[in-house]
């Protein structure tokens, strides 16, 4: 199949990631309205951002670097092998986890139940990864942007009929899954002989390889999850609903700023590769311009729309919440800049920075999400995680 250019990767993987990231979204206004139950939402709420540690366990943080694997250093095989372990281990850790909690068996069935939704994320994260290698984000894009119309429609649908959260997570995951063996599985197959290789040896390389950008990447997001659940035994599941609910449109910075850099990393990698540093230099330089006037543009909405949109959404209820959303684009937008630099950092292969630096924040994270969120209540959870951002950037 022939390479799609630069444009056409952009273009889908925009629409893409937009309609994904809108219908994740939606999921948290279709549990407030169809059920009208902030506690429904501060589950769900719960269950992404504990899966959220977990689903990066699953990935290991692999795809940037094997976009990036322009030598060839590990072969189809070994990434497809170390996915389905890194898969099946996120899984049993995830469990231990949130055991370790003491949630209700609502809240664990729930939250292994969304883990499972994001372990499909996983498997179609290493396929696009291949596709993309070879210049067919194309195809990514459309699976994301199906596969989150139809997470939506299952989902609320699920919801409708049963008013039942459990039942519409299992119908959600069962229309995805059944998207990715109709669409990607054969998709992915036009590109790549996807072949399994148990060989001990290989594995065993491949975990000490990715095993300290795992660690960093899991304690950096331990680090954005452990404020809400602190928040959450703080203050209630109903205050964290509060909370997700606001949130969850300011993360478009963030997810804006990912629609630039993604289907620039082959770029990158190769101007690193061909040792051309003033090309590698005006496309990171450019990059970040970019980034820094979507995020200016999305603050500047907040300050002026927040509320009204919030009302419209979501009613008066929220919308007297509204004074969060400025402080959370804040957040999003200094991740925007840190998930850029972490990508870049994985092209260098400066593995033992990003553990660094990770660690660190996950330290500040420990020493000051509590003392925040008690002394600024729901504003110290956004607090935190722009401490610990800006940490990782600085650092």
């Amino acid at each position: 199949m022939k390479k799609k250019s630069l444009g056409i990767n952009f273009l889908w993987n925009s629409i893409g990631s937009f309609t994904f990231l809108f219908s994740q979204w939606l999921l948290s206004l279709i549990v407030i309205r169809v059920s009208n139950n902030l506690t429904n939402a501060g589950v769900l709420s719960l269950a992404i951002s504990i899966t959220n540690i977990f689903q990066n366990i699953a990935c290991f943080n692999v795809r940037p670097y094997m976009v990036s694997d322009n030598i060839n250093e590990y072969e189809v095989e070994d990434y497809l092998t170390f996915r389905i372990i890194t898969i099946i281990l996120s899984f049993c850790l995830c469990f231990v986890y949130i055991l370790l909690f003491g949630y209700t068996t609502k809240k664990l069935i729930i939250i292994m139940l969304y883990m499972l939704f994001r372990i499909g994320d996983a498997i179609i994260d290493l396929f696009h990864g291949f596709e993309q290698r070879k210049s067919r984000m194309d195809i990514g894009g459309f699976s994301l942007f199906c596969r989150g119309i139809l997470s939506v429609i299952s989902f609320y649908l699920g919801l409708k009929i049963f008013n039942d959260l459990i039942i519409a997570i299992i119908i959600m995951n069962l229309t995805t899954y059944i998207f990715i063996f109709l669409y990607d599985l054969p998709m992915v197959k036009k590109f790549e002989k996807l072949k399994i290789n148990f060989d001990k040896k290989r594995i065993i390389n491949l975990f000490c390889r990715f095993l300290p950008l795992a660690i960093g990447t899991v304690l950096g997001i331990m680090a954005t999850s452990i404020p809400r659940q602190i928040f959450e035994k703080i203050s209630g599941t109903a205050a964290l609903g509060i909370y997700a609910t606001v949130a969850t449109p300011a993360v478009i910075a963030q997810i804006a700023a990912s629609y630039i850099y993604n289907p620039l990393l082959v770029d990158f990698s190769k101007y690193k590769k061909d040792g051309n540093k003033n090309k590698f230099v005006k496309l990171f330089v450019n990059t970040n311009l970019i980034i820094l006037i979507i995020s200016i543009v999305c603050y500047v909405f907040s300050l002026f729309l927040s509320r009204p949109v919030l009302n419209l959404l979501y009613g008066e209820k929220i919308a007297s919440y509204s004074y969060l959303f400025s402080i959370i684009i804040l957040y999003t937008a200094l991740t925007g800049f840190q998930w850029f630099f972490h990508n870049i950092l994985i092209i260098f292969r400066k593995i033992k920075t990003l553990l660094f630096v990770n660690l660190s924040s996950f330290i500040v994270c420990l020493l000051t999400a509590t003392l925040f969120i008690k002394k600024f209540d729901i504003n110290g959870v956004t607090y935190t995680l722009i401490l610990i951002t800006a940490v990782m950037i600085i650092e």
